[in-house]
C-alpha cells in the first residue's frame, strides 16, 4: 500500500496561559485562531494499517464507530474483529469488512477453523475521497452494519460474540475516530449525573429517530425540578424547539434553523455547556445556541424521551 503524507496540526494546551515578551503599542492585533473539539477531530489521523486490543469483551447493544475518509486512488480498505491476535495469522476473524471501490461491493466474510466461508455482497455505499462514518451495533444473534449512519445490513454471527478480541483496519483510507462502547438503553431514560453538568462540560448522545418518529426531546434538569434546557425535535412540525421550565412555567421558545434529523438515519448530538449559553452541535456541525435562563452550574439530571433509538451517552 502507498503511504499517503498525513497533515500535522499543533494544538495549544487549554487552559492556555502566555506572558507577553513586550508591552502592547497601538496598532498591534492578537490573532487567536482555533476550533472545536469536533472540529479538532477531523485533524488527526490514527497510522494506517491500525491494530487494537479491545480491553473488554463485546457486550450485546455496543457500537463500534469508525470516522475517516478514503483517498482519491482508492482501491479498498477493510475493517476485522479477530480472535487473540490482530492479524491474519490463522486466528478465528468472527467479521470481516472489505470495501472494494475496483469491484463496486462491499464484502462481508469469517475466517474459522482456517478457511474463509461463504462471501456476502452488497454495492459500497461510499465514494472515493470522501468522508465516511461506519457503525457496527452487536447485537446476541448479529452485527447490524450502518454506513452514514444509514442502515446497511445484517450479518449473522457465525462464530461467538465472545470471542472477539481484537481489531484492525487496513487500506486506503485516512482513519480519525475509533470508538466502542454504548449499551441497550431504556427509552424513556433519565439518570442523575453523578459529577454534574458543570460549565466546559459536553454531553454527547448517540441516537437514531423510528421511521415513523414524530417527535422525541432532550432535557437538562435542575436540583429543584427545573429544566435548564429543553431540546425538541419535532418532525410533525418540521422544528427544533428549544426552551426552559423554570418554577413550573416555560419560557419563550426558540425554533430557528431547519431541523438538522431525518427518520431513520442515526445521529449525534453533542451539547456544551458554555458559560453563557448552551452550544449545540448535530454530526459534528453546530447548530444553535441557547443562552442561559438560570445558573448553568447546577445541572444534575439527563431525560430523554420519544420516538427514537439510543445507542450511546458520554460527558465529558
Amino acid at each position: 500500500m502507498v503511504n499517503y503524507l498525513r497533515n500535522v496540526f499543533f494544538f495549544q494546551p487549554i487552559p492556555y496561559r502566555s506572558q507577553l515578551q513586550e508591552k502592547i503599542e497601538p496598532g498591534q492585533t492578537l490573532i487567536i485562531k482555533g476550533s472545536t473539539i469536533e472540529e479538532s477531530q477531523r485533524y488527526f489521523f490514527f497510522p494506517i494499517p491500525y491494530r487494537s486490543q479491545l480491553q473488554e469483551k463485546i457486550e450485546p447493544g455496543q457500537t463500534l464507530i469508525i470516522k475517516g475518509s478514503t483517498i482519491e486512488e482508492s482501491q479498498r480498505f477493510t475493517l476485522s474483529l479477530h480472535c487473540k491476535t490482530a492479524d491474519f495469522s490463522g486466528n478465528d476473524v468472527p467479521l470481516h469488512l472489505s470495501f472494494r471501490f475496483d469491484e463496486g461491493k462491499v464484502v462481508m466474510n469469517t475466517f474459522s477453523n482456517g478457511e474463509w466461508g461463504k462471501e456476502e455482497r452488497k454495492t459500497i455505499p461510499y465514494k472515493r475521497g470522501e468522508k465516511f462514518d461506519l457503525r457496527i451495533r452487536a447485537h446476541d444473534d448479529r452485527f447490524q452494519v450502518f454506513c452514514d449512519q444509514k442502515e446497511f445490513k445484517d450479518y449473522e454471527h457465525r462464530l461467538p460474540l465472545s470471542s472477539i478480541t481484537h481489531l484492525s483496519i487496513d487500506g486506503d483510507l485516512y482513519l480519525n475516530q475509533v470508538h466502542w462502547g454504548g449499551k441497550y438503553y431504556p427509552v424513556p431514560y433519565e439518570s442523575g449525573i453523578a459529577q454534574g453538568f458543570g460549565v466546559q462540560k459536553s454531553l454527547l448522545i448517540f441516537a437514531c429517530p423510528e421511521k415513523k418518529a414524530k417527535r422525541f426531546n432532550i432535557n437538562l434538569l435542575k436540583k429543584n425540578g427545573d429544566i435548564a434546557l429543553h431540546f425538541n425535535p419535532r418532525f410533525d412540525e418540521k422544528a427544533v424547539i428549544r426552551n426552559s421550565l423554570q418554577a413550573g412555567e416555560w419560557g419563550n421558545e426558540e425554533k430557528e434553523g431547519k431541523i438538522p434529523f431525518e427518520k431513520g438515519v442515526g445521529f449525534d448530538l453533542t451539547i456544551t455547556n458554555e458559560p453563557y449559553a448552551f452550544q449545540i452541535f448535530v454530526n459534528g456541525e453546530r447548530f444553535c445556541s441557547f443562552a442561559h435562563r438560570s445558573d448553568p452550574h447546577d445541572i444534575t439530571g439527563l431525560q430523554i424521551q420519544g420516538d427514537l433509538e439510543l445507542t450511546g451517552i458520554q460527558i465529558r
